[in-house]
Parts: structure tokens; C-alpha cells; sequence
């Protein structure tokens, strides 16, 4: 099988997330190691669930009655527990033979695991990234391509713009694309160094003053609220004095006017990154069983104060929903290394250097991080080199999950998007990691 582009050109039709879940009827064997055999006796609800140790080691032998899995809050049971093991965790193959129980698909899967293997498909967010930057997290990428098994498919997926192929499993195809792949950041224009996080103050700031006087019967323009409106103390304030180094209204309203500005340009950076995501999702939706997105990204800003921007709305909440409902996990490797490039002298700018590095990594995280969790997958922050270590964990706990089979209550049969929860009883340190929201359809008739 070749590599071929994803089909880019064709038009993609909204994901409807009740039409990607359904039922059948199925009852595994009691034999963990034996080929599972099913029956027509109750309709179950497939949820596939990574449960792992604090270094992302698979945890094995958990049975049904060790899951608690909820939907919309109330206690469902779980009928089944299959361990399903693609690889050990140092990269080879399992030292005993596969479990062959079925394959997680939102579909109940009818499909021998034990003659297929893992999808991956390695995302790039490439405005987000510097030409250097791009080249660390290149190098990983290859890293994490040869340490994949021979029926592994991996696929490539780069935003705005860049190479893309389906997943196929001639992996060094992918990994001669990867090479291709090329930072495309830019510096924000603007006559001020405003770091995110000091725009979304700026702009929560004279959002609640704009607030604030609209209430009184004053003026609400917010271009016209200066520095003192606001008051002593405040992030606008502060940057005034090391932008301009004194107090002036004139210079208040222009780092206002540039912060508004900025926030649009993030605004619709991040708009187009989700979007670019979320059609990388429809097209998965199109492939059966089970697939992990990589995404590498150097943060994706968005506001995490009342009235503030960047705003993106629920984007990334649909984002999560999405993932979830095609049975797509999201590993996103937040690469960040800023605080390590802020020590070279050729990025210090003397006193006009924001001092909100760390906060400036939360923001550009938050986004990323609710849809990753969303999806059943993980944020993971790299603070140095391009994701080794971060990938080495992605792929040990990608090695394995359990298909659990739910039975779900009538009241839950009726094609709405529930919540889905899933814990485990008596395991410490344990992480699940499963996605966030099922569809549960109507009872067929017949």
C-alpha cells in the first residue's frame, strides 16, 4: 500500500456525532486468553479505556467489576473487560500472543486485533513554530516513526499548509514528508513587545472598565479609557511604563488599540488551527477502529479571564466531542521552549522583556489541553528539545487499552450526547484516560 495525500480537495461534510455510534448485540467469553466469542443476549455500549501507571506503563488483570463507568451522571454496569495489547512497551512485539478480543470502534468491532495493528497520524501546527524550533520537533516525529511495528499505520496531517498522506504502513514514506515539514511563526506585528498573556489582561481589563461605565450612563468606548480609568496596579499600567517609561494616555490608548489588534490575529490563528483539526477528524472518521492523532504544537493562546481575548468560544469543547465520537484520542505535545531561548543573548531585549513566560505557557496550553482530555487523550508540556521523552510515553501508553463492554439503561437510549465517565476501583496512581462523551442510539426495531 502506498502513501498517498489525504483527498483535501473534496468537500467535508460537518461530523454528525450520533451517526458515528451504534449498538449490536454481543457477550465476550469468560477465557481472557482464548478467542472471544460473542452472543446475541444484550445490547452494550463499546468504550475503550487506557489505564496506566504514573510513568504511563500499561496496568494489566483488571476485570469488569474494578471499572465504575457513568453516563450523564449515573452508574452503568460493566459487563466486559477485554485487554488488548498491540506492543510491549520498549517498542517489540508482546511476548505472548495478542488478545483477539475485538477491536474498539464506535461500532461494536467484529475485527481480530491480532491481524491488525495501531493508527497513528502525526499532526503539525506549523505557525506556531520557528524554522529552528520546526527542526527539533522533526527529529522526534522520525524517532517516534521508527520505533512503530510493521502493521502500525501512520499517517501525516500539517496546518495551515504542508505535506499530508494517509495512514499507511510504509513508514518511511511518512518519515521522508516529516523531514519536509517547516516552522512557519512569525513575530505579531506591532509597535510594543506584548506577550499573550498580558494582552489578554489588557483586554479583560478594558472590557470590565467598558463594563463598568456602561453601567454608570458613562461613555463605553474602550478605545477612550485610559491607563488611570483602569488604575494603579493594573498589567496596562505596567506596561506602559516599561513600553513608553512613563505615564501618558497617549501611550495607554495605543498599546489598548494593539492588544485589540493582537487579540484578532490570535483569534484567528487559533480559529483556523481547530478548524484545520477538526477536518483532520472527519476524514478519520471515515477509517474503522481505533486512531491516536500526535499533535505537536508551540501553544495555541486563548483567554482565562472573564471579558478577555483571544476567545474561541466552544470550539475546542466541539474539538473534544469530535475526537471522542469518531473514537480518535489526541496527544498534543505542547512545545514551549521559550524560557530556555530567553537565556540566549540574542532574544534578551533588556527591561522590555515580558516577565510572564510561565503564565504565557499556560494560556497557550489551556486550549490544547481541553480538547486532548476531551478526546480521552493527554496534554503533555515539553520545555526542552522537540518531544522525545513526551513521545516515549505516548507510545507506552498507546501500547495497550481494555474494550469494556457497557450496558447502558433505556433512558440513555436516545441519540443525545451524554457524558461518559470511567474510573477504576482500588488501583493507586492509576490514570484513565477515555474519551469524555458517547452516544447511546435508539433501540432498533425490528
Amino acid at each position: 500500500m502506498k502513501g498517498k495525500p489525504f483527498p483535501w480537495k473534496r468537500r467535508v461534510a460537518p461530523l454528525s456525532i450520533a451517526a458515528c455510534l451504534a449498538l449490536t448485540s454481543v457477550q465476550p467469553a469468560a477465557t481472557a486468553d482464548q478467542q472471544p466469542t460473542f452472543t446475541a443476549t444484550v445490547d452494550l455500549v463499546a468504550v475503550d479505556v487506557q489505564v496506566v501507571d504514573g510513568a504511563g506503563n500499561p496496568i494489566r488483570s483488571l476485570r469488569p467489576e474494578d471499572f465504575e463507568v457513568s453516563i450523564n451522571g449515573r452508574r452503568r454496569r460493566v459487563a466486559s473487560a477485554d485487554f488488548i495489547q498491540f506492543a510491549s512497551v520498549s517498542g517489540t512485539a508482546p511476548a505472548r500472543p495478542v488478545m483477539s478480543g475485538p477491536q474498539a470502534t464506535n461500532l461494536w468491532p467484529t475485527t481480530d486485533v491480532a491481524s491488525t495493528g495501531r493508527t497513528y497520524v502525526l499532526a503539525f501546527d506549523t505557525d506556531s513554530f520557528t524554522v529552528q524550533e520546526s527542526r527539533d520537533v522533526v527529529a522526534a516525529a522520525r524517532g517516534f516513526i521508527r520505533r512503530l511495528q510493521p502493521g502500525d499505520t501512520v499517517g501525516l496531517y500539517t496546518f495551515p499548509v504542508g505535506p499530508r498522506m494517509e495512514p499507511t504502513i510504509e513508514h518511511n514514506l511518512v518519515s521522508q514528508a516529516v523531514d519536509r515539514i517547516v516552522g512557519r511563526s512569525q513575530a505579531m506585528p506591532g509597535e510594543h513587545n506584548l506577550s499573550p498573556s498580558e494582552i489578554i489582561d489588557i483586554t479583560a481589563e478594558v472590557s470590565r472598565r467598558s463594563s463598568l461605565t456602561n453601567g454608570s450612563g458613562a461613555s463605553s468606548n474602550a478605545s477612550s479609557i485610559s491607563m488611570l480609568d483602569i488604575g494603579d496596579g493594573s498589567t496596562l499600567q505596567r506596561v506602559q511604563l516599561r513600553e513608553c517609561g512613563s505615564v501618558s494616555s497617549a501611550c495607554a490608548d495605543m498599546i489598548q488599540t494593539e492588544a485589540a489588534t493582537k487579540a484578532f490575529y490570535l483569534e484567528g490563528r487559533a480559529t483556523e488551527g481547530l478548524n484545520g483539526l477538526r477536518a483532520l477528524i472527519t476524514l478519520l472518521d471515515e477509517r474503522p477502529g481505533r486512531k491516536t492523532v500526535v499533535l505537536f504544537s508551540a501553544g495555541i493562546p486563548v483567554t482565562d479571564r472573564p471579558g478577555g481575548r483571544p476567545d474561541v468560544g466552544d470550539l475546542a469543547k466541539v474539538l473534544g466531542q469530535d475526537a471522542a465520537a469518531t473514537n480518535t484520542a489526541i496527544y498534543t505535545l505542547h512545545v514551549d521552549n521559550r524560557e530556555f531561548r530567553a537565556l540566549s543573548a540574542e532574544s534578551r531585549r533588556g527591561g522590555s522583556t515580558p516577565v510572564s513566560r510561565s503564565r504565557d505557557m499556560a494560556v497557550g496550553g489551556r486550549l490544547l489541553e481541553e480538547f486532548s482530555g476531551a478526546s480521552g487523550g493527554a496534554l503533555m508540556r515539553v520545555l526542552l528539545g522537540g518531544g522525545e521523552i513526551a513521545l516515549d510515553r505516548v507510545f507506552r501508553e498507546t501500547s495497550s487499552h481494555y474494550l469494556l463492554g457497557v450496558e447502558p439503561d433505556d433512558v440513555d437510549r436516545d441519540g443525545k450526547l451524554r457524558e461518559l465517565r470511567v474510573r477504576v476501583r482500588n488501583t493507586r496512581d492509576a490514570t484513565v484516560r477515555s474519551r469524555s462523551w458517547v452516544v447511546v442510539p435508539q433501540r432498533s426495531r425490528s
